[in-house]
């Protein structure tokens, strides 16, 4: 098979990034089209990544579903939950040792297959959806593990404006190269997963 001359290469890969970028497009807008309503149906795990000032909103749909809360933040955020009660509490496994959303998904994952849990839903802000969701299904496939998302903070007025969106268009494909990254072995950041209860220090 010959290949494409340089001027018919640049072109071709130019025709690829512009449907890259439509399928990007094209996904962004079908799941935050489709935020609103936490989705119905039994949950095992209520799971949320450290995004939006506060990861309350996350505990709160948890303990309103009497289930547990699987939080990844990175370890330099401290306490995610300092004015609620010990019950509360004892409902949350922390994983401070996620310092990006590819290490937040991919631990998570590795938590969810081992408590074989098998419906999950994923609760973090608005903006973070559509990229907290891909890598979370994606570090989740062939697991049989089926994720749900819904949004700890409201979907604004003219959401296809906000800077906040347009940082995470950019991230998604950073959050590929990591992926890729990992794969190779090659990790940055904190050390991997420790789970544990919460407990105050």
């Amino acid at each position: 098979m010959k290949l494409p001359k340089p001027r018919g290469l640049v072109g071709w890969m130019a025709g690829l990034g512009a449907v890259l970028l439509l399928a990007q497009a094209l996904y962004f807008l079908s799941v935050l089209g489709s935020l609103g309503k936490t989705p119905a149906g039994d949950f095992d795990l209520v799971l949320t990544y450290s995004d939006v000032p506060t990861m309350d909103p996350a505990l709160d749909l948890a303990l309103s579903r009497d289930k547990p809360l699987y939080v990844s933040q990175a370890p330099w955020e401290g306490n995610p939950f300092p004015r609620r009660s010990a019950a509360d509490l004892a409902r949350v496994v922390l994983d401070p040792t996620g310092a990006t959303t590819d290490q937040n998904a991919r631990q998570a994952a590795a938590y969810i297959r081992k408590g074989g849990y098998q419906r999950v839903l994923l609760d973090v802000g608005w903006f973070h959806v559509p990229r907290a969701l891909f890598l979370t299904r994606l570090y989740l496939a062939g697991s049989g593990v089926k994720v749900a998302a819904c949004s700890k903070s409201p979907l604004p007025p003219g959401w296809w404006a906000q800077p906040l969106l347009h940082t995470e268009i950019l991230k998604f494909w950073g959050s590929l190269g990591r992926v890729g990254l990992a794969f190779f072995g090659w990790e940055t950041g904190p050390p991997p997963p420790r789970w544990y209860r919460y407990r105050e220090n």
